[in-house]
């Protein structure tokens, strides 16, 4: 059925719109391999063609696949000089039944061309053993501000959901959403990701979003990342990011972003300098140690968000770079007190932390302190702390109690 389904898609004489029909079941033991450089991936359907739209509206496909441990596997791959292919309307449900566990990666579509739209459609995909598993993988493979092969990639009013179940785990996993490397001006938006991984600790980590390519825009999406530990009280659990932004000039605005039910929580995690991350709801909960926003980066705008978290440990803001304005912002942790052993508004410190403005955002109910700084951040002003008796409304490193019980390698599991 895949030759006959690739087939239908590369045949020039099908005109530039493929209309998929019926139910298309798949059941995969092997397939063809592609080499790119050193990676050695199998796709089960090869797209060779450009400027064609793959229409689902009228099918449903289902994929069964037995063996994937062999190799990294895409069900579509998209060839380098396969420009403008686009995605529509398409309902895919996946179940990998792999025998053992494996390093080994599955992605929906990995895209190596330019252009490439994926516009109103439903992927599920679902493995009981470790593997890694990726939505889309977005390979531009090249470091530059420049022109990258798969430059202009579009995802908007889509669903992603991606689940590793698996009942041991003895091997580094990962689970995302959409995963873009290196590629530049690519847009997300209107689209529902949802990652989750049941681990056992840090090196199994679902993330919704990563992107380390430029000038990337992520508008209107609602992205959860989850690690199915919805007690929140022990570390030694898979870790949840919902967005990883390690690209350069990104816009992250207007998105629901959410980690959650891990042994780390993290809603945001931004190390790509001149990002602006405006008007979000961004959420750590169901953890013992949560960070709604991290940001590790330079020339930074973080203005007009809403940052919450159930952490035991929460720290809303935990900010490491200079030159950023961190502004506007309205931040509470929502855990009651008594479950509290640490939590703090923002925390800005370290040797690169410094010349930042920090003003006019609202934090409350935060356990220990308002907002941790030293003399160097900049500016500190106009800020509003409603939190308890105990806290401290501006604390710094001299205050060495503070600073241990802001330190994350104090945070412990709570054993009962």
């Amino acid at each position: 059925m895949q030759q006959k389904l690739e087939s239908l898609i590369n045949d020039e004489h099908n005109g530039k719109q493929i209309q998929l029909n019926g139910n298309i079941k798949l059941n995969i033991e092997q397939s063809g391999i592609f080499t790119i450089g050193k990676i050695c991936v199998k796709g089960i359907i090869h797209i060779k063609r450009s400027d064609i739209i793959i229409d689902g509206s009228n099918a449903n496909i289902e994929v069964n696949i037995n063996d994937s441990t062999s190799s990294d596997w895409s069900l579509f791959f998209v060839h380098p000089t396969s420009r403008n292919v686009t995605f529509r309307n398409l309902n895919i449900k996946i179940q990998i039944n792999n025998k053992t566990d494996s390093t080994r990666s599955f992605s929906v579509i990995y895209n190596t061309a330019y252009g490439m739209k994926i516009n109103n459609c439903n992927f599920e995909v679902i493995t009981y053993k470790q593997l890694n598993l990726i939505g889309i993988y977005n390979n531009g493979n090249l470091d530059t501000h420049m022109e990258t092969r798969a430059d202009n990639f579009v995802v908007s009013e889509s669903f992603i959901k991606l689940e590793c179940r698996a009942e041991e785990y003895n091997k580094e996993c990962n689970i995302y959403g959409i995963y873009n490397n290196l590629a530049n001006s690519i847009t997300v938006q209107n689209t529902f990701i949802y990652s989750t991984n049941k681990g056992n600790g840090e090196l199994q980590k679902a993330v919704g979003v990563f992107t380390n390519g430029r000038f990337g825009r992520f508008v209107g999406n609602n992205i959860k990342a989850n690690g199915t530990h919805n007690i929140g009280k022990e570390k030694e659990q898979a870790y949840a990011v919902g967005f990883i932004n390690d690209g350069l000039y990104s816009i992250i605005t207007a998105n629901n972003i959410i980690g959650e039910w891990a042994g780390k929580s993290v809603g945001l995690e931004n190390n790509g300098g001149y990002t602006i991350i405006s008007s979000n709801k961004i959420l750590a909960t169901h953890t013992i140690c949560g960070r709604s926003i991290i940001n590790g980066a330079d020339n930074c705008e973080i203005n007009g968000n809403i940052l919450t978290s159930t952490s035991r440990n929460a720290i809303l803001l935990e900010h490491t770079g200079g030159k950023c304005y961190i502004g506007n912002n309205i931040m509470e942790v929502l855990m009651t007190l008594d479950e509290c052993r640490s939590g703090c508004g923002i925390k800005a410190y370290g040797d690169m932390c410094n010349n930042n403005i920090i003003c006019e955002n609202i934090i409350l109910n935060v356990s220990d302190c308002g907002i941790f700084t030293d003399k160097s951040v900049g500016s500190v002003f106009n800020n509003q702390i409603f939190a308890y008796p105990k806290t401290v409304p501006y604390g710094s490193p001299d205050n060495k109690y503070l600073l241990t019980q802001l330190d994350e390698n104090n945070i412990r599991s709570i054993k009962e």
